[in-house]
């Protein structure tokens, strides 16, 4: 993965490579889906759990800018694998993840993995349960189909928020920065992952 995938696209930060090199995904993967492990695409685990494509978790977490005294909120757990590398970048990570039986596998995980840093909750994406604090940092992982307001508004100020956003036939990520009032909202480059957050239609939320 790293020397097909994100080298050559220019992700070259040595400590976002090493935090890559420390987690291996196929630990992560049910036994039926280890032979995917690395594939340059997303990963489907089920009709409602995916895992994000590497390259794009890796051009999230680079324009992000993660520091290492960071508390960062992903949205989606993609069964704790992007959680797990998170770990190693940033002081707390706290992971949201809507399908239960996902979550329960991405506790499993986490827990195998040993990172004592990172909370796992299941809750809505659009209804979130997440605890009253403001995050420095936060990325969606997956596409959504509007600007994601409910998440914005967890942001600190000068807060960053990264995520695909897909609407109108156009699929772009954007970078969301948190200003006093209202957010700067900038287009980094075009992009394709799964939708993970429907803002439009009726929510469906698996307990």
């Amino acid at each position: 993965m790293i020397e097909s995938q994100l080298r050559p696209n220019n992700i070259i930060d040595e400590n976002l490579i090493s935090a890559f090199s420390r987690v291996k995904q196929e630990n992560f993967l049910p036994e039926s889906l280890k032979k995917l492990s690395y594939i340059d695409d997303h990963i489907n685990v089920t009709d409602n759990c995916f895992i994000l494509k590497p390259l794009i978790f890796a051009k999230f977490l680079n324009i992000l800018k993660l520091d290492s005294s960071d508390t960062i909120l992903e949205v989606g757990s993609g069964l704790g694998y992007t959680a797990s590398v998170l770990s190693n970048l940033v002081k707390d990570v706290y992971s949201i993840e809507q399908d239960k039986n996902a979550y329960d596998q991405s506790i499993k995980n986490v827990n195998y993995y040993q990172a004592t840093n990172i909370k796992i909750i299941h809750s809505s994406y659009r209804q979130d349960k997440i605890p009253e604090i403001k995050f420095d940092k936060i990325l969606i992982n997956g596409s959504v189909n509007s600007d994601p307001a409910n998440f914005l508004e967890k942001l600190k100020i000068n807060g960053k928020l990264v995520c695909v956003l897909d609407v109108e036939s156009y699929s772009n990520i954007y970078l969301y920065n948190k200003k006093l009032v209202g957010y700067e909202k900038i287009k980094i480059t075009s992009a394709n992952a799964p939708i993970l957050i429907n803002y439009i239609d009726k929510e469906k939320f698996n307990f």
